[in-house]
């Protein structure tokens, strides 16, 4: 069982990695992309992008869903329009977040 932190006497430690989910979008780039956690519909900039890849959530939004997993929204969004409209769900432990389900693939 692979886990980002492990337990011991002296309580939860993480390891230093940092987690991002994803989603890869390709035949158009994106000028905006966010994503709006369903459970209270507010709004994440996460901003991070690599290639044609942007981020739906980071380990900095650990503390959010720490001990359950929650559905988020990714909008992609060109010319003021939303292309990319897509259910990611995500949980997290102690330490880190982790992909659950939804699609992470997405061609225009």
């Amino acid at each position: 069982m692979q886990s980002g932190c492990f337990v011991d006497d002296g309580g939860t430690a993480c390891t230093t990695e940092f987690r991002t989910v994803g989603i890869e979008v390709t035949g158009k780039t994106l000028d905006d992309w966010y994503t709006i956690r369903l459970s209270n519909n507010d709004t994440i900039r996460i901003g991070t992008q690599f290639e044609n890849t942007y981020a739906v959530l980071d380990d900095n939004s650990q503390n959010l869903i720490a001990g359950r997993e929650e559905l988020f929204r990714f909008h992609g969004v060109i010319k003021d329009s939303i292309w990319v409209n897509e259910v990611i769900t995500i949980k997290a432990d102690e330490c880190h977040i982790d992909y659950v389900s939804g699609n992470l693939k997405v061609s225009l």
